[in-house]
């Protein structure tokens, strides 16, 4: 592939109302994947009810099984025609990965694969079921106008119940946060075994000291909760970010140098 500074890749992203405008945490992954493989990029905007029409103009077809149009996409200059159109951030990783090698900083490096799979399978089946219901009734004052007919017919369809009534309250409330903290505590089990005293490499991030897609998974995450706030629980990163001793702020620290928004 092509891409240089003047003629860079581009990563269509969610707008919204935060202040830099990224807080989709899917974005967030392919954003933290260029960021760290210090690729040339700069970003397009769209609005949720725009993205099929927008994916559509540039060729791309529905999702398989039914999903509708979804963000992120990529579209990575070529030499010579029309740019290579990638989509959905696990994709985008692997393309990018592959496309843009760089021995300093894989994404997947040697014999990490599987533990990168079994990373991505545990927040996606543990660690959000018990997050959805707190967060996405949080997410509508964060967007643009024009998107929120379109976030609140989507996402009610997904929740089967108004937004209004989707979050938790009082005791079922902390019962909630309770069973979130519980599968964050499994990943934190996990990641103790870092320890230097238990023969591990130290460090902060999933693989010890060496920054991954795993690390990005988790860290996109806590980039769109940093956007949200609650009258009953105020900013959630602030929330979260405490728990296991630190843990998820220390990995937070770690990929700052990774949250430029081009």
């Amino acid at each position: 592939m092509a891409a240089t500074e003047s003629n860079p890749i581009i990563l269509y992203d969610i707008i919204s109302l935060a202040d830099p405008p990224a807080w989709s945490p899917n974005v967030w992954r392919a954003r933290f994947v260029l960021n760290y493989k210090r690729l040339p990029y700069k970003t397009i905007w769209v609005s949720l009810p725009d993205i099929a029409s927008t994916l559509q103009s540039l060729g791309v077809e529905p999702s398989p099984a039914g999903m509708p149009y979804t963000l992120p996409v990529i579209a990575d200059p070529t030499a010579s025609g029309p740019p290579k159109i990638i989509r959905e951030s696990l994709a985008i990783a692997q393309y990018l990965d592959i496309t843009y090698p760089d021995i300093e900083r894989p994404l997947f490096p040697n014999g990490s694969h599987a533990l990168q799979a079994l990373f991505l399978h545990h927040v996606s089946n543990g660690i959000l079921p018990t997050m959805r219901d707190l967060i996405i009734p949080l997410v509508p004052p964060i967007l643009d106008e024009a998107a929120l007919p379109h976030f609140r017919r989507t996402r009610e369809a997904f929740l089967k119940k108004p937004l209004e009534e989707a979050r938790p309250k009082g005791a079922e409330l902390e019962e909630a946060w309770g069973k979130a903290k519980e599968q964050f505590g499994v990943l934190d089990s996990a990641l103790q075994k870092n320890d230097v005293r238990l023969g591990g490499t130290g460090g902060n991030l999933v693989l010890g000291k060496q920054p991954s897609y795993a690390d990005f998974i988790l860290v996109a995450w806590f980039v769109a909760m940093s956007k949200l706030e609650s009258s009953e629980d105020g900013n959630i990163w602030e929330k979260v970010k405490g728990w296991h001793a630190g843990r998820w702020e220390r990995m937070w620290k770690e990929c700052e140098g990774f949250m430029q928004v081009m």
